[in-house]
């Protein structure tokens, strides 16, 4: 130990609050010694013993994580809440966390918001952060774009990345500001050289598509590959696509294929629809129908509708599955019902002809009409209105109500998926 180390650690044992704190910090932090939480959680608690304020909120969120103590929700509220009252920024913010998530407290989101907006107003990044979150979603307060942008600015500027990306995101949807895709694109890559990644898989896409920066597959593919190298689901899915459809790469089906199944381990059902497709058309795989519908299957399950589509396929024409008329349509009714015009045309026809289902031109009009809606396709309009010939007046009413019916079914369901 040296001299100066000595000094402080005697200093401290005689109970000097300044030594005790200085202590604590070295071992918190490894500075001039090993890292030690459990004496960092000794001096703190001695320093708290004699009122010091940081003390308690160092102490608190050392409990609220159960770092160089066992973990204790009730202790960590207990201190922070000491230290918060005499105007400490961090215990202000942290204790705004057990407030929101019920954290030895009982749960109160408009404690936590007003906990967050005093040490926001002390200009603590994270507070900043989680009080613009509360604005943006109407949590322990009523929703304001306005309020949630400038709180978001405030952090973003700090260097906070989440707030950088959602900053990004409002420039994006011109929210609580005029929509700005460069300014978008320019917080994005803030928060992407940080290292976030589902900001790195954002900047990806706004280089993709020429979205408030210059056009560039080259440096959609890099950031996409940054995120991909953390794990985001999204990222490893779209290199899949790079590789598989040769955007800013050499056509390579067999990078795809791992890329997908990157994606698939985390359940992401769009990577196991594109596994199906290789495997069904042999490419960069041997062609291999059991496995396509193996990998159909767990995609339309996961509720895709493109998956419940081609499962449908592959049961009309008994391809790696069993043949079975009714199999096949339900899954064409689970993709319809989802909003796939490919699957509420063919639903359409089946209605009309009675194939898998009992004749009904009502039903047939319904979901041919919710086609033509969304494609404009003069085919589907050519079908329908020898559909609708077939139909009384009040059978076409009848049918116009069923149409909407479903189409307010799959909007509320593609809301939830998004929310």
């Amino acid at each position: 130990m040296s001299s100066q180390l000595a000094t402080l650690n005697n200093d401290a044992t005689a109970g000097d609050v300044e030594a005790q704190l200085q202590l604590a910090d070295l071992y918190e932090n490894g500075v001039g010694v090993a890292v030690d939480f459990g004496k960092a959680a000794y001096w703190y608690q001695k320093a708290a013993e004699q009122h010091s304020i940081k003390a308690h909120s160092r102490l608190g969120q050392m409990y609220l994580r159960g770092i160089g103590v066992a973990r204790d929700e009730h202790e960590a509220a207990k201190l922070l809440h000491v230290a918060a009252e005499q105007e400490d920024k961090s215990a202000q913010a942290n204790l705004a966390w057990c407030y929101q998530h019920g954290l030895g407290v009982e749960q109160n989101f408009e404690r936590a918001f007003q906990w967050y907006l005093q040490a926001a107003k002390q200009g603590h990044a994270g507070a900043r952060y989680n009080l613009a979150y509360m604005y943006a979603n109407g949590i322990g307060t009523a929703k304001n774009a306005l309020e949630a942008f400038h709180w978001y600015e405030l952090a973003a500027g700090q260097g906070h990345m989440k707030a950088q990306l959602n900053l990004g995101l409002m420039y994006a949807r011109g929210e609580g500001v005029e929509a700005d895709e460069a300014k978008a694109a320019y917080w994005y890559k803030e928060a992407a050289n940080q290292g976030y990644a589902k900001a790195q898989y954002n900047l990806a896409l706004m280089y993709g598509g020429g979205l408030g920066v210059e056009q560039d597959d080259e440096e959609a593919f890099k950031w996409h590959s940054r995120a991909a190298e953390q794990g985001y689901a999204r990222a490893q899915y779209n290199l899949g696509l790079f590789y598989a459809n040769g955007l800013g790469v050499a056509q390579d089906y067999k990078k795809a294929e791992d890329y997908f199944q990157l994606a698939g381990k985390q359940n992401y059902p769009k990577a196991w629809y594109q596994i199906g497709k290789l495997y069904k058309h042999g490419r960069g795989v041997a062609e291999n129908e059991i496995q396509a519908a193996k990998y159909f299957r767990q995609a339309a399950t996961a509720g895709y509708p493109k998956a419940q589509y081609c499962l449908g396929h592959l049961y009309l024409k008994g391809e790696g599955v069993p043949r079975d008329e009714g199999e096949a349509c339900e899954w064409f009714l689970r993709a319809a019902k989802r909003g796939y015009s490919k699957a509420q045309h063919m639903l359409g026809i089946r209605y009309a002809k009675g194939q898998g289902f009992e004749r009904d031109y009502v039903r047939a009009f319904a979901w041919l009409k919710l086609a033509v809606d969304q494609t404009g396709d003069p085919a589907i309009q050519d079908v329908l209105e020898r559909v609708r010939k077939k139909l009384s007046s009040g059978e076409i009413a009848e049918a116009e109500v069923l149409s909407s019916v479903f189409s307010q079914g799959y909007v509320q369901r593609t809301k939830a998926a998004v929310n």
